[in-house]
């Protein structure tokens, strides 16, 4: 699948407010089809309350998702407003993502 694509699926799930950060179109275009399959159930997982967020030690109204799937060297952070809509979906390698994770205060 195409990254407009997949975009367009989370869209539908999370709403159309959600912002797609890090390298988001680049990695999910060079993930395998059942990769990308994983990201976007992870995402319905995430909006249906089946995982539980972690709340950021840094900005008390944000909630956040990891995502660490076990075969890539892919990693993912969705964050969330409390009682409220979801913001980004963060997408990129190792390195970007130990970055972003430290800027959420993790």
């Amino acid at each position: 699948m195409q990254a407009e694509e997949i975009k367009e699926k989370i869209r539908k799930i999370t709403g159309e407010q959600i912002e797609f950060e890090g390298h988001f179109s680049l990695v999910v275009e060079n993930m395998a089809e059942n990769q990308q399959t994983n990201l976007i159930e992870w995402v319905k997982r995430c909006n249906n309350r089946e995982i539980a967020p972690d709340p950021s030690p840094a900005f008390r109204d944000l909630l956040i998702f990891f995502f660490k799937p076990a075969v890539a060297n892919i990693r993912g952070i969705l964050t969330k407003r409390k009682n409220s809509y979801f913001l980004a979906l963060f997408l990129d390698k190792h390195k970007y993502y130990d970055q972003e994770r430290r800027k959420l205060g993790f």
